[in-house]
């Protein structure tokens, strides 16, 4: 059993929307049993615990996350699963400028991914779309997700990025598709001026 796991807040994109009724609809007509859960909140790290939880509770095997503000492709969970990794990505940009690639070669998460195809072993990404084995979760110790501050930089990271520093702290590989990830991407907002219409 796949678990589709979704954080959400009141609303969803429409694009999304249209990309997860596909992907279903693949799904479906391919025989390939699915529960799909939705986290409603503001506090992204519970939301993902509280979504890894009620999966791993009901037996699913893989956890296929998806923000709301994400497009893929219909066959997007075939082709990560393909791959047969513990934990398998797409990469994307940033929703705002400076825009930058979210997948990391190390824990310097200025370190980003330069690769443009095929599938290579990262230290982290955004979590947007990634494909997870639910056995890491019986590994990895809770809550799974938490944020962290970097003292050097004076930041905090993501929760997706406290994740993948705790796959690599408990010895499971994670995959970036370079190839799927030309297929995806992250719906941003922009505000347009008069000033922006080309005459």
């Amino acid at each position: 059993m796949l678990g589709i796991c979704v954080p959400v807040r009141d609303t969803v994109h429409t694009s999304f929307a249209y990309c997860l009724s596909q992907m279903t609809s693949y799904l479906t007509r391919n025989s390939i049993q699915f529960n799909l859960y939705f986290e409603n909140g503001s506090l992204i790290a519970d939301q993902r615990y509280r979504l890894a939880e009620i999966a791993t509770q009901q037996k699913c095997k893989e956890i296929l996350w998806l923000d709301s503000d994400m497009v893929f492709p219909a066959s997007v969970y075939r082709s990560l699963a393909n791959h047969n990794k513990d934990a398998a990505a797409c990469t994307y940009s940033t929703r705002t400028k400076p825009y930058r690639n979210v997948a990391f070669q190390s824990s310097d998460l200025t370190d980003t991914i330069n690769h443009t195809s095929g599938l290579h072993q990262i230290y982290a990404v955004g979590m947007g779309i990634m494909l997870t084995k639910t056995e890491v979760f019986s590994t990895i110790p809770r809550p799974w997700f938490n944020t962290h501050w970097d003292q050097q930089t004076e930041t905090f990271s993501g929760e997706d990025i406290y994740f993948c520093d705790q796959l690599q702290n408990y010895g499971y590989e994670l995959y970036v598709d370079c190839d799927l990830s030309k297929q995806c991407g992250h719906i941003g907002s922009s505000t347009i001026k008069m000033e922006n219409i080309n005459v």
